[in-house]
């Protein structure tokens, strides 16, 4: 009687178990998330003057599979400011995200990073920006 019990107990659990294995395109599109394609991932401003502001915005395609989400942008300076999509960009929509440089007291070939933030595969994605900035304050200093 105990043998058939415990049959009938084990037969009982193994039918209540659940399988979570996704066997449906729904289930499927809920753990896919998004990937970047950038139109290009590094920008040069040339040749600027030191004061000036200058902005490019880098487009992307969303070419994964399902949503992508812009988390956060950094930045190796506060001379950068940057302006994403907030909302969720989906599966072959496009977006931009707006660099504004203020190259207020930089001189020289200067290069900055971003690193952006978001629920896509590669992370952080990064992005690049440079430019030849001429500083008249610092040529007229150094000749002194």
């Amino acid at each position: 009687m105990n043998k058939l019990l415990t049959i009938a107990l084990i037969l009982i659990l193994s039918a209540c178990q659940n399988n979570t294995k996704p066997n449906n395109k729904q289930d499927q599109a809920d753990t896919a998330v998004g990937e970047f394609a950038f139109q290009e991932e590094f920008h040069n401003f040339g040749n600027l003057q030191s004061g000036e502001v200058v902005a490019y915005s880098f487009q992307f395609e969303n070419s994964g599979e399902g949503k992508l989400i812009i988390k956060r942008i950094e930045t190796d300076c506060g001379c950068i400011e940057t302006h994403f999509p907030k909302e969720v960009v989906k599966a072959g929509q496009t977006g931009l995200i707006e660099v504004v440089f203020n190259t207020a007291g930089e001189t020289g070939k200067v290069y900055k990073e971003l690193l952006i933030y978001s629920n896509a595969k590669e992370k952080p994605q990064k992005l690049a920006i440079a430019a030849n900035v001429e500083n008249e304050f610092i040529k007229l200093y150094s000749k002194n």
